[in-house]
C-alpha cells in the first residue's frame, strides 16, 4: 500500500529536499520586478518575472542594508540568494539576500566563471589553509584603505581587544583596475616580514566596488603567501574570491579583528584566575610541607630519646665492663705476683745448679788444656800446624816440637 501523507508532510518534505539541493541555494537570477512593496517590518515583497514565468520573492529586513538603490516594479535586476517554500501556504519563494541592476550582469558572469575555475584548481581546498601559530599574536599587519572607515574601526577593535599587539598598517587601493597590483605588490613585502598574521580589509560597497578582489592574480598570490592572511572585506552579506582563498573570512573589518586575537579583559581574568590557583597549591603545599615537617620533627624527638637511652645504656655497659676488667686485672695481678715469687725461686735454684756444673766443666777443661799439659813437662808434636798423634802420622820432613817456653823444628832420623 503507498504511504499516504499529509499537506504540511509533503511540504514540509519538498522544503527538505530544496533546502539541501545546492543547486538553488546561493544562486544568481535575472529577472524584472514586479507587484515591489516595502511591509511596515522592513521587508521587501515582490515578484521577479521574465517573459516566461514568475516566482514570489522575499528581502528580510536584515538584509536590506547592502541596497545601494530603492528597487521599484519595472527594474531589470539580478537577485543573488536562495530557493525554499513557504510551508504555511505551500508557496515556492525565492529568498532574497542582494540585489544588483541588471547592467552588472557582465560581472557576475565573469566572477562565477572565474570562481569555478579556481575552485577546479584547488585554489579554495581547505586542506590548503593555513592556520594561526598563535592565540596570542605579537605582530599582525593590516592592508587597508589609507584613513578610511575600516581602517578606523581595525584600529578600534585592537585598542578594545588586543594592545598588546604591534599592528603595522600599510595604506593600499582598495577599488578601482590598480588595486589589485597595488595590493600584491604590498603582500610581496609584508609576506616576508614574518607577520603573525595579515590582515586585506575594506569596508562595505556594492558588488562593482569589491571586485578588485576578485582578481585572478591577486587570489594566485595569497594561495602562494606564506602567512596566515584574513579576509575582511564588505559586510556579513559580500563574498568575493579572495574571501575564498584566504586562511580565514571574517564578515567585517572588526570581525577580522576578533577572530584572530584574544579579549585582554579575558586573558586578565585568566592570569588571575590563575594567580589564583597557584597561590592556593602554594598554600596547600606549604600546608603539606608543614605537617610533613611537624611529623618529622616528631620523629626526631622520638629518636633522639631513643638515642639518649641507647647512649646510657651504653655508659652504663661500658662501666660495667670496665668494672669487670678491673676486676680481672686485679686477680690477674695477684696471680702474676705469685707466679713470679715462685718461678724466682725456681730461677734461682736452676742458676745455682748451673753455676756448679760450669764450675765442674771448667775445672775438668782447666785439666785438659793443652798450656797446662805442656807446663807440667810434656810436649806436642806439630806437622803442617796439626798436632801429630802417631808415630805412623810423621812424614820425613821438618816437623816442630811444642814446649811450655817455645818451640823447635825436629827431623825424624832412621
Amino acid at each position: 500500500m503507498q504511504q499516504q501523507l499529509t499537506v504540511s508532510g509533503l511540504l514540509r518534505y519538498l522544503k527538505n529536499r530544496l533546502d539541501n539541493d545546492n543547486n538553488i541555494q546561493r544562486i544568481y537570477v535575472a529577472g524584472e520586478i514586479s507587484n515591489y512593496h516595502r511591509h511596515f517590518s522592513g521587508h521587501l515583497y515582490f515578484t521577479l518575472k521574465d517573459e516566461h514565468a514568475a516566482i514570489s520573492c522575499v528581502m528580510f529586513k536584515s538584509a536590506t542594508s547592502t541596497l545601494r538603490f530603492e528597487p521599484k516594479t519595472g527594474d531589470k535586476v539580478i537577485v543573488f540568494g536562495s530557493v525554499s517554500i513557504f510551508e504555511a501556504s505551500g508557496q515556492m519563494q525565492l529568498y532574497v539576500q542582494r540585489i544588483t541592476l541588471d547592467g552588472l550582469g557582465d560581472l557576475y558572469a565573469r566572477y562565477e566563471a572565474l570562481k569555478k575555475k579556481l575552485a577546479e584548481e584547488g585554489k579554495f581546498d581547505p586542506e590548503h589553509k593555513k592556520t594561526l601559530s598563535t592565540s596570542y599574536p605579537e605582530k599582525i599587519a593590516v592592508l587597508v584603505g589609507d584613513k578610511s572607515a575600516a581602517m578606523s574601526d581595525i584600529k578600534t577593535a585592537f585598542a578594545r581587544r588586543w594592545p598588546l599587539c604591534k599592528v603595522t598598517y600599510y595604506p593600499v587601493l582598495v577599488q578601482g583596475s590598480e588595486a589589485p597590483a597595488d595590493i600584491i605588490n604590498r603582500l610581496d613585502q609584508v609576506d616576508e616580514m614574518g607577520y603573525d598574521a595579515i590582515i586585506i580589509a575594506r569596508g562595505g560597497g556594492s558588488f562593482e566596488d569589491l571586485f578588485c578582489f576578485n582578481d585572478e592574480a591577486l587570489v594566485n598570490k595569497v594561495y602562494q603567501a606564506k602567512t596566515f592572511i584574513v579576509s575582511g572585506v564588505g559586510h556579513e552579506q559580500d563574498f568575493t574570491l579572495l574571501d575564498f582563498v584566504a586562511d580565514l573570512r571574517a564578515a567585517t573589518p572588526t570581525a577580522a579583528v576578533e577572530l584572530i586575537t584574544p579579549k585582554i579583559d579575558e586573558v586578565i581574568a585568566m592570569i588571575e584566575d590563575l594567580q589564583d590557583s597557584m597561590y592556593q597549591q602554594l598554600l596547600n603545599l606549604l600546608d603539606n610541607r608543614r605537617m610533613s615537617y611537624d611529623l618529622y620533627t616528631t620523629r626526631l624527638l622520638h629518636y633522639q630519646q631513643i638515642l639518649r637511652s641507647i647512649a646510657n645504656n651504653i655508659d652504663n655497659d661500658i662501666e660495667s665492663i670496665k668494672s669487670s676488667i678491673l676486676h680481672k686485672i686485679g686477680r690477674y695481678s695477684d696471680r702474676l705476683e705469685l707466679y713470679d715469687t715462685t718461678m724466682l725461686s725456681k730461677l734461682d735454684l736452676k742458676l745455682n745448679n748451673e753455676r756448679l756444673l760450669l764450675k765442674r766443666l771448667n775445672t775438668l777443661l782447666e785439666a785438659y788444656n793443652a798450656e797446662n799439659v805442656l807446663k807440667r813437662g810434656y810436649s806436642l808434636v806439630f806437622q803442617d800446624e796439626k798436632i801429630v798423634k802417631r808415630k805412623a802420622e810423621l812424614k820425613k820432613e821438618v816437623f816442630q816440637l811444642r814446649f811450655a817456653d817455645g818451640s823447635i823444628d825436629a827431623i825424624e832420623r832412621d
